[in-house]
Parts: structure tokens; C-alpha cells; sequence
């Protein structure tokens, strides 16, 4: 696998690298400073499986640069967006913009590395705060439940099943999400196998995937 790797902190790329290399068999990074070199690496005729694009480096004025990149990367590679600060209007400008997802620079390695996944195999990844917000924004005191149409209603998850659903999105296990609301394990499978009636799909992905869809449409991100 070849990830094309732009930031403009060495310490963030080399930490990265590092981490890449150690999750993922095969992997060889490319890194880059700034967009224009980013860009000249595509354009040189180098194919890569996954593009990483810091928001705040050099080049990028906003969301340009996420264009640009999209403009020139050969049809199908992921474009993914990082940063260690954003905001949610960062994220939705981003996944509107065409970005496969958005990587907090805050991830634990085994969580951003699971997110990854989530994208080759696909699929997009939004922060799991993403979630959280939007959960309450349909839940709240005096609030009817918000609904995805035909494809569920995130509106009728419970905090606790908002909760198990954004620790899923940041690609943890069952157990390690247990760990972290200090439940049963058996509990969280309990929870998830709630979500999925809820919402009418069958795993993970499917989840995340369609709450991004109605974040993206009600411009809730």
C-alpha cells in the first residue's frame, strides 16, 4: 500500500510514517511539506491508495487545496483530510467538499488506523464528536426526534447508544468500548445490536455511513 502523507510538521509526518508502517504490511509512505509538493508527487505519475491532506499546511487556503488534489488524483483513491484542530463546520465543508473522511490528529494509533480501514474499504469516517453533537442536536430536552427517511432514525438511539456508536466510529471493539463506559462487554453487543434495529442496517459501517449521509443533508455537521 502507498499513502501519500502531506503536513507540514516533520515530527506529525514521522509519527505518522511510523505508525502506517507498523499497522499495515507493505506500507510505503510518501511524505510532503506543503500542497505544491503533494501535488507534485500525483502529477509525476506516482499512484497511491490513500491521500492524507493536513487542513492547516501551507498551500491549502481552506478547502482549495482539497480540491485541487481531488482535480488530479487518479479516479477512486480516498482523499482524506487531517487535523489536531477543527471545528464542525470544518467537517462538513470537508465531506461535501469530497473528502472520504476526517482524521482528528487526536486519534489513538490503533483508532486511526482502524479509521484507514474504514475508508479503503469505502466507506467515509467523520470524528466520533461529530456523532456525539448530533446525536443530542435530536434528542434534547423539548427536541421530537429527528429521522433518516426511509433509512432509520438516529433520533430514537438512547445517550447510552449514541455513546457505543461513536466509540464504534473511532473503530474500537466491543471490548475496549465496554472498558470505556465501564460496562459488560455483553452489554455493548446488547447496544449494538439495538442501534442496528434502530436504524435498520446490520453492521458498523452502515451506521456511521448513514448517520453521515443525514449529517450531510440536514447541514448538521
Amino acid at each position: 500500500m502507498r499513502i501519500l502523507l502531506a503536513d507540514d510538521h516533520d515530527l506529525v509526518r514521522e509519527a505518522l510514517s511510523l505508525l502506517f508502517q507498523q499497522y499495515f504490511d507493505d506500507c510505503e509512505v510518501i511524505e510532503a511539506g506543503a500542497l505544491d509538493p503533494a501535488l507534485t508527487h500525483i502529477n509525476d505519475g506516482s499512484q497511491f491508495d490513500l491521500v492524507l491532506l493536513d487542513l492547516r499546511m501551507p498551500g491549502m487556503n481552506g478547502l482549495e487545496g482539497l480540491g485541487k488534489t481531488l482535480a488530479v488524483v487518479a479516479p477512486g483513491t480516498p482523499v482524506v483530510l487531517i487535523s489536531g484542530a477543527y471545528n464542525s463546520d470544518d467537517v462538513r465543508r470537508a465531506i461535501e467538499g469530497g473528502a472520504q473522511g476526517f482524521l482528528p490528529k487526536t486519534l489513538r494509533g490503533e483508532s486511526l488506523a482502524n479509521a484507514i480501514r474504514l475508508v479503503l474499504a469505502g466507506d467515509k469516517y467523520l470524528p466520533s464528536t461529530i456523532l456525539h453533537n448530533f446525536g443530542e442536536r435530536f434528542s434534547g430536552p423539548g427536541e421530537s426526534a429527528g429521522g433518516f427517511g426511509h433509512e432509520g432514525d438516529f433520533g430514537r438511539l438512547t445517550p447510552r447508544e449514541r455513546e457505543v456508536l461513536a466509540l464504534l466510529s473511532d473503530g474500537l471493539p466491543n471490548k475496549e468500548i465496554a472498558r470505556h463506559l465501564d460496562l459488560r462487554e455483553i452489554t455493548v453487543k446488547y447496544h449494538l445490536k439495538n442501534i442496528y434495529r434502530k436504524l435498520h442496517v446490520s453492521n458498523r459501517s452502515q451506521a456511521v455511513k448513514i448517520a453521515l449521509e443525514d449529517m450531510a443533508r440536514s447541514g448538521s455537521l
